[in-house]
């Protein structure tokens, strides 16, 4: 090219690097919507939250993992199912992932139900029902975490190994089986690898357990740039219930979060979402999306309690007329200011020094990590405006109270009957994660010798976070006096 001249050059380079980078944004990264759903709930199980680009996976990759590497899978069952996600026969997916084209490959990641779902059964013999936007009951993100990092530095993660699974249930096509045998497969695997690292930190603390996540360390280390501190936020995974509270004044400030470090539930979505990978590029996409799900979980509810006095008084689930209506008495008197609505301390924060509960939680969520996350990604604005800083816990609303168990923020107290005594004596070891109804005791069951000692985890209130103090309110109340709370407590 004698005589050509550099600038040419230079022009054709830059074409070419412009074809390739559009090329390459029209293949792997243009955003695909997903179908259009008119179903509420379909769309909260399995709606895009925008973070496919950052924690999604190539589908087919997906789908092969729990066969290539069942090894690495916890617990019983099969496939994600043992990961302790609920899944609803028919369904392409499991509840808690989303599936989501990106270019021209399809990628799955989990969205906001798969911490928010729940489970449960009312005789052992019986299927579980699942309940949208519930408390966690049984989901391990954890060990969903952990399965992928083992996945990702396993010698078996291969090209030839995962596409002769993939090839087994799929024809791919000639130009897609190129894509990922020299594309996704390497770079999923790399991608899981290095996650395996961004996580080595938690097992320098107690695991999580079912039911449980440290939801903002994560964050903290990972995309707030922060240095581990030590500190420890495993807490249980709140259930999503009728959080508009139209009925309280617009002047006061409702706490969102185990410790109300949120003061709007807007906000929290959207600080959940980029927490599970959503960027300011996919947020415009994904807006409207998440304006929705802030409207229902406003106003979804749970299933009404089973707990009823029209049973038959020989049903385990039935409660006296008389009892319900004492305790009811008892609650007003007792528990109204906190956990009632009309209350004036209701979903406000209550001093550590007063409740007593387990600090780590509380500690775990510094004014460093406060300032951060309110001025997330610099040349933004995500409109932050009531990040804090708290001393203490958030005094929360009783909606589905009979599905919340075990109780307290780091779920340290199985049953509603054990909320009642005092800590000292209050089970020390229980079995989390198994979705049977106590119908004695309020909760889940989860005494040693039970079946949930075989199918739950092992929670010992010895561990740092996990310890299951204060809370000492209505623990000094007769003993018949308790009873009848407890039936209320029941029916909630």
């Amino acid at each position: 090219m004698t005589g050509t001249r550099p600038w040419r050059i230079l022009l054709i380079a830059l074409l070419v690097a412009l074809a390739g980078a559009i090329g390459g944004w029209a293949i792997f990264l243009r955003p695909v919507p997903q179908p259009a759903t008119h179903d509420p709930i379909a769309h909260f199980n399995h709606g895009s939250i925008g973070n496919e680009a950052v924690q999604g996976l190539p589908y087919w990759i997906w789908r092969v993992l729990p066969v290539v590497f069942a090894d690495h899978l916890p617990g019983d069952g099969e496939g994600y199912a043992t990961v302790g996600v609920f899944w609803e026969r028919g369904e392409e997916l499991p509840v808690g992932f989303a599936k989501k084209t990106l270019g021209v490959i399809p990628r799955v990641a989990p969205n906001c139900a798969f911490c928010h779902q729940g489970s449960y059964r009312l005789h052992p013999d019986a299927p579980a029902t699942l309940v949208t936007a519930g408390a966690g009951t049984r989901v391990d993100p954890q060990a969903y975490i952990r399965f992928l990092a083992a996945a990702g530095t396993d010698a078996r993660f291969t090209s030839d190994r995962l596409m002769e699974e993939i090839r087994a249930i799929y024809d791919m096509p000639r130009w897609e089986r190129v894509l990922y045998r020299y594309l996704l497969i390497p770079a999923t695997r790399a991608a899981l690898a290095d996650q395996g690292e961004r996580f080595a930190w938690t097992t320098t603390r107690p695991d999580w357990g079912p039911g449980r996540i440290d939801p903002f360390n994560p964050v903290k280390f990972q995309n707030l740039g922060l240095p581990d501190d030590g500190t420890i936020g495993n807490s249980d995974m709140m259930p999503l219930w009728r959080l508009a509270y139209p009925d309280i004044s617009a002047e006061r400030i409702v706490s969102v979060h185990w410790d109300g470090l949120l003061g709007d539930l807007h906000e929290t979505t959207v600080a959940g979402a980029i927490g599970d990978g959503m960027t300011s590029r996919s947020y415009a996409e994904v807006d409207d999306g998440i304006r929705w799900i802030t409207e229902f979980i406003g106003t979804q509810s749970p299933p009404p309690s089973p707990f009823s006095l029209h049973r038959e008084t020989t049903d385990p689930f039935f409660v006296s007329v008389d009892a319900v209506e004492a305790g009811r008495s008892v609650f007003e008197a007792e528990c109204a200011t906190c956990h009632d609505p009309a209350g004036d301390r209701f979903r406000t924060v209550i001093p550590q020094a007063e409740v007593g509960t387990d600090r780590h939680r509380l500690d775990m969520w510094t004014q460093e990590a406060r300032d951060r996350y309110a001025a997330y990604e610099p040349g933004y604005d995500w409109g932050f405006e009531t990040f804090a800083k708290t001393d203490g816990y958030v005094a929360t609303e009783l909606t589905g109270l009979w599905l919340r168990g075990p109780y307290l923020h780091n779920g340290s107290v199985p049953t509603l009957r054990d909320m009642l005594r005092p800590p000292e004596a209050r089970p020390r070891r229980f079995y989390r994660g198994y979705d049977l109804v106590d119908a004695e005791n309020g909760g889940f069951v989860s005494e040693v010798g039970t079946p949930a000692e075989r199918h739950g985890w092992a929670y010992d209130t010895a561990l740092p976070g996990n310890g299951n103090d204060g809370h000492r309110y209505g623990t000094e109340l007769p003993a018949s006096t308790k009873e009848n709370l407890l039936a209320y407590l029941k029916t909630l």
